[in-house]
């Protein structure tokens, strides 16, 4: 592990991985000015390499250093990073070869910020813990036994902003968040031992929330086995913490058994009136979304779409309200094609017609960032093409619009048409009234009409008048009616008739299926 000279760490973005490696190439001043230049135009720091590091040398070769940044998991980097080079040597034809390659890593000390407050009486350092101290100057300084009176001292030195630092007036302040004196690990086997009890202590958390639970859900004496349980996690919990990890093992078991007592209680809390099959699916969803949130940004971050959000999203509202509503359109159409009306003859409410295509279009978004999710874990591990290609990140855009836009429109009219079905059968059975379908309005009507001397004008009648029928409303001068007696006939369901030739009556009893004489 590289510590470097300077002890904040070097002047590269935290989390960029770096991987150094010798590169051979042909001893000609062109051909190692060609590879030079190349490998800068990607980003790569290149310079020639000192003896010590070219050492052994090869004949005829010129030996360069080059420095490959990658943004990542640790995981593959150096695979990938070694990849890039000798793909790029192969694509141009460069008398270039890697020789070595090493993983860089430096050591980041841990820093803490203090922050100074006015100093109370004993009563208000529960409201400075709570952090409504008056914090009036803040300072950050390494990690470690004495980092508070480095953070006094440095205080101490100037008066910054016209705040002097005085030690009997004002406090030090460390946020519940941030640890002043963490764990150093001087050996990998204390790491590895920090990581088990640190492992150990989630594993109460949960072990003791989950006791909580079943405490409540349990009957008779099996009550008692998740309360022996939950306190199991106590001591990795109390030895974790940063208030007790320091302080001997009883102040550890108490604190850890207060922890875990309160997790159990909260889990019990949860656990009243709510089925474990609920928990346990809104845990999965949760777990779902966590990760598809994690890869979908994993995705997305340092692309073109990212580097160009301040125009594509502005531009996408439309095209995307466009076809909210003609899929709206497309989802009524389908209801209605059930019943043989078409939608230009029924009145739609606007809104419906966005909130129909709501469920759908969530659904398919839910399944492209997903897709887009998996993407973006491979491509944190390194395990496809770098995504900051931009005719792969084209290409994978276009795929995702295409399959978002098929699975919407394919979600959408099928729930259309089951929705439909469901509600034909309910009234052709039990004359139950049509539900509202978002924006569509069906009732039961008895056809009287109007003068009934005078022949009826009916297109695909004959129009029944001794039972109810259903209307969705009408928009022009013919009213179409669906006759719950064709239901899965052979013949058109629907019929249509003049509106100025026949009164419309509300049915008072449509599942007597009968309408009174006129």
């Amino acid at each position: 592990m590289d510590t470097g000279t300077d002890p904040a760490g070097p002047p590269a973005p935290p989390r960029r991985r770096r991987v150094r490696m010798l590169v051979d190439v042909v001893d000609h001043p062109d051909e190692v000015a060609y590879v030079t230049d190349l490998f800068e135009e990607r980003g790569w720091a290149v310079r020639p390499a000192e003896a010590d590091e070219a050492a052994p040398g090869v004949a005829h070769r010129t030996t360069l250093v080059v420095e490959v940044r990658l943004h990542g998991a640790r995981l593959g980097a150096l695979r990938t990073a070694t990849l890039e080079v000798e793909r790029l040597a192969r694509q141009a034809e460069l008398g270039a070869w890697v020789r070595d390659a090493a993983l860089v890593e430096y050591e980041r000390p841990a820093r803490t910020t203090y922050y100074v407050h006015r100093a109370l009486p004993t009563l208000g350092r529960v409201w400075i813990w709570l952090g409504g101290a008056d914090e009036q100057r803040a300072v950050t300084v390494p990690a470690g036994p004495r980092s508070r009176q480095e953070a006094a001292a440095e205080l101490a030195a100037r008066p910054l902003g016209g705040r002097p630092f005085d030690a009997e007036m004002h406090g030090l302040r460390v946020p519940g968040h941030s640890d002043a004196d963490p764990p150093r690990d001087e050996t990998p086997h204390e790491r590895r031992v920090r990581l088990v009890w640190l492992a150990a202590g989630v594993a109460g958390v949960v072990l003791a929330v989950l006791c909580g639970m079943y405490a409540v859900w349990a009957d008779g004496a099996w009550k008692l086995l998740p309360a022996l349980l939950s306190p199991a996690g106590a001591l990795p919990l109390g030895r974790t913490l940063k208030e007790t990890r320091a302080s001997g093992r009883g102040v550890q078991w108490a604190a850890g058994v207060a922890g875990t007592t309160v997790l159990a209680a909260f889990g019990a809390l949860v656990g009243q009136g709510t089925q474990p099959r609920v928990l346990w699916a809104g845990a999965l969803v949760l777990a779902v979304g966590v990760f598809t949130g994690a890869g979908v940004v994993l995705a997305l971050r340092r692309t073109v779409f990212t580097r160009h959000a301040a125009w594509l999203v502005p531009l996408s509202v439309p095209v995307l309200w466009s076809m909210v509503g003609w899929l709206g359109r497309q989802m009524h159409d389908a209801y209605l094609d059930r019943f043989d009306i078409r939608v230009e003859a029924v009145p739609t409410a606007r809104l419906g017609t966005y909130l129909v295509a709501a469920e759908p279009m969530g659904l398919a978004l839910g399944s492209a960032l997903f897709f887009v999710a998996i993407v973006g874990w491979l491509r944190h591990f390194h395990l496809g093409r770098d995504a900051s290609n931009r005719f792969f990140a084209i290409v994978l855009a276009t795929l995702v619009i295409v399959v978002y836009a098929l699975s919407a429109v394919a979600l959408g009219t099928g729930q259309a048409a089951s929705a439909a079905g469901r509600t034909a059968e309910n009234v052709a059975r039990g004359g139950a009234h049509p539900p509202d379908y978002f924006g569509v309005f069906g009732h039961f009507m008895c056809v009287q009409p109007v003068d009934a001397a005078e022949p009826l004008a009916v297109e695909n009648g004959p129009a029944p008048l001794d039972h109810p029928v259903v209307s969705f409303g009408a928009t022009g001068e013919w009213i179409w009616l669906w006759d719950p007696a064709r239901n899965n006939g052979k013949v058109q369901e629907s019929f249509a008739v003049r509106r100025e030739n026949v009164r419309l009556i509300p049915a008072k009893n449509p599942e007597t299926k009968l309408c009174p004489a006129p």
